[in-house]
């Protein structure tokens, strides 16, 4: 070999190892950014839900969204004038306490019965009213054995 196609070969692989670098930075920089973004997003579409007592205590302490779960005060729903917003109230079973509740959205056929979980995310205001537009109803007819469902009716 002569001097010449030494030096060439020398010049060519700090090209290659630069652009190899390179790609592994770009790589790096990406992932690196496209896990901040899963991370960030998942912890803001998280909820902790809380029950009527618990919900009750830190709404006290903050005023961000809460999540609650808890069962439909008896006699106690009632719908506006126009229909478009529903008024009830939820409790716990381990406690007395109960929280009001205004919710704003399409009510439909919403069935309600004692031993429903209502399960809401919102904000309680400062007159204590837990203001929503997010309702779901978990009942636990639809995840009882036959045998287990009589118990239910």
């Amino acid at each position: 070999m002569d001097n010449k196609e030494i030096n060439m070969s020398n010049q060519n692989d700090p090209k290659f190892v630069n652009s190899r670098f390179k790609i592994f930075i770009a790589f790096f920089a990406i992932t690196i950014a496209v896990l901040y973004l899963i991370l960030s997003s998942f912890n803001s579409a998280t909820t902790s839900y809380l029950s009527v007592e618990e919900a009750l205590n830190e709404s006290e302490n903050s005023k961000s969204s809460l999540g609650v779960i808890g069962k439909l005060v008896p006699d106690s729903f009632r719908r506006s004038t126009d229909g478009l917003t529903a008024y009830f109230s939820i409790k716990d079973d381990l406690s007395e306490k109960q929280l009001s509740v205004s919710y704003s959205g399409e009510i439909g056929e919403i069935f309600f019965n004692e031993n429903a979980e209502i399960i809401i995310q919102g904000i309680i205001q400062n007159d204590g009213i837990f203001l929503t537009n997010t309702l779901s109803i978990k009942c636990p007819s639809k995840y009882v054995d036959m045998e287990d469902k009589d118990d239910y009716s």
